[in-house]
């Protein structure tokens, strides 16, 4: 179960600890997609999970833990503000995206922790946090547990200039953010230094669409079901990240429809059984598989 964070301005001085913190590798995607998201969510709290995985190495006296952070699920633009692995908010599609992530990777992926975004512009655990963490930490079956806490900014740069006859203006959006990590020992969360690592450690693939919103999967398989149609599911050829479905209704020949990682904002692909691209109309995210099938299988 995860507690929602509130919005309190007081905080706790950190006990001491019980073990030394752990080692932290961190994949510069993650940066990214906190920076992305806290830009987004303006002054709303927003925030997600911490996927990743744990080792142990010997550091000539003992084995030490070396948690290596590789990636989150994105809060959805315009829809919940946070994403958890919990019973609360949006857990159903970080729980989608961690088992096709193992799946896919082999890695031995857990859920690490969480990161949110202080919208006040304080960037250290607030009381919440503390009570938070020692929860998580408890309920937990992962071997350690952070807290990662976020700030982020943005700003517009602007650039006048002049070439013989011509002038330009640029303007440009710019986007940062500042993650302090934490990890939870006893009552306390100890302040933990992140190495970003871009080479040593795995870059987890980007999840498709039907696995990074479940929500909008289930939709299209009804709709299209609903219509009359059979519906199969494959990989999208070639190993390329996406998903294809095979949709036949009773007398009519199949079709196969390839969606790609960026769908629904990509557009579709629809293919004849001797796999010709059929001609469709103009797309548009409004639109469902169901309105596409249909123009071409009415």
């Amino acid at each position: 179960m995860v507690v929602r964070l509130p919005r309190l301005r007081a905080e706790e001085k950190p006990l001491r600890p019980e073990a030394p913190p752990a080692t932290l590798l961190v994949r510069p995607e993650l940066l990214r997609t906190i920076a992305a998201a806290a830009a987004g969510a303006g002054a709303r709290e927003t925030g997600g999970p911490l996927l990743g995985t744990v080792q142990r190495s010997w550091d000539g006296s003992r084995l030490a833990q070396v948690v290596s952070v590789l990636g989150s699920v994105s809060p959805v633009q315009g829809g919940l503000s946070s994403v958890s692995l919990g019973a609360a908010n949006d857990g159903e599609r970080a729980a989608s995206a961690l088992r096709w992530l193992r799946a896919t990777t082999g890695l031995d992926l857990v859920h690490l922790g969480d990161w949110h975004v202080h919208p006040s512009g304080l960037c250290r655990p607030s009381a919440g946090d503390f009570k938070t963490a020692e929860v998580m930490r408890a309920e937990s079956g992962a071997p350690v547990w952070l807290s990662a806490v976020a700030v982020g900014r943005y700003d517009w740069g602007e650039d006048v200039a002049a070439d013989k006859e011509a002038a330009r203006y640029t303007r440009e959006r710019l986007e940062s953010a500042e993650v302090r990590f934490y990890q939870s020992l006893g009552r306390a969360l100890v302040p933990v230094q992140a190495r970003i690592e871009g080479n040593a450690i795995p870059r987890l693939p980007p999840p498709p669409w039907h696995v990074a919103d479940p929500v909008r999967f289930a939709a299209e398989c009804r709709l299209l079901a609903a219509a009359g149609f059979r519906t199969a599911i494959d990989a999208a050829p070639n190993g390329q990240p996406g998903l294809s479905l095979r949709v036949q209704h009773d007398g009519r020949r199949p079709l196969t429809v390839l969606t790609g990682l960026g769908y629904p904002v990509q557009a579709p692909e629809l293919r004849d059984e001797h796999g010709r691209l059929v001609t469709r109309g103009k797309w548009s995210p409004e639109r469902f598989l169901v309105d596409l099938v249909r123009e071409v299988s009415p």
